[in-house]
């Protein structure tokens, strides 16, 4: 099992939603998960060797093993910036559920280099879109966010969850579904710790509109300490 997350100036972004989704991936998988106290000290303690802004992992083991690492990252060249996209078609993990985060992903990893793009969005067998390979997907569609539910069949992004809570304390609403893929959207973007919200400008090779008024809306709305890169 793993999780990555987001350090800024020696801060862990949005920690307690990634632990307890790491506590949930080790449920799932039966694996014992380290004291919350544990992993907070290690984490803290690779972050304070590396730069002002890092991509934090934690890898843990069926055998007992713990990593946690930290990398540099300049968040310049991935925040907010818009992504090329093909779509691909979702399958579900048959034993743990797509909510788990585990490394066995590389089905994932090999499509979106044999793709040349970014992303791969991936779609479900009615059409609608469930989630990127690393990504949640969020629609506008007439000014509403439409996501798919965390409902065992995709990860639970804790960037999408504070896009959504923040849409809702601006009044704009929120429908807990996939979009449909085939088109009609305002805006279409992707959610992580590392993108922020950021437009998809392309998929499938079509040129999409990106930053529509409810992205915009979103974007201005972001917390100071994150709106500055």
């Amino acid at each position: 099992m793993f999780e990555t997350l987001l350090a800024r100036d020696g801060q862990l972004v949005q920690l307690e939603l990634h632990l307890e989704r790491l506590r949930h991936s080790c449920r799932a998988a039966l694996i014992d998960c380290p004291p919350r106290e544990l992993l907070i000290l290690e984490m803290q303690r690779v972050v304070a060797r590396v730069a002002t802004t890092a991509r934090v992992r934690i890898t843990l083991t069926g055998s007992g093993r713990r990593i946690v690492s930290a990398e540099p990252i300049d968040p310049r060249d991935r925040w907010r910036i818009p992504v090329r996209a093909v779509s691909g078609v979702h399958h579900d993990e048959p034993v743990l559920g797509g909510g788990v985060k585990h490394s066995s992903r590389i089905g994932w990893m090999v499509a979106l280099r044999r793709s040349g793009a970014e992303e791969v969005l991936l779609v479900d067998a009615n059409g609608r879109f469930t989630e990127a390979t690393s990504a949640a997907i969020i629609a506008v569609v007439d000014g509403v966010l439409y996501t798919a539910p965390a409902d065992g069949r995709i990860l639970a992004s804790t960037s999408c969850t504070a896009i959504v809570e923040r849409a809702r304390e601006l009044g704009i609403g929120v429908v807990y579904a996939g979009a449909s893929a085939s088109g009609g959207w305002d805006a279409l973007y992707l959610a992580s710790s590392t993108r922020g919200l950021a437009p998809v400008c392309e998929l499938d090779a079509v040129p999409l509109p990106i930053w529509d008024r409810v992205g915009r809306l979103l974007i201005d709305a972001e917390p100071a300490n994150t709106n500055r890169f």
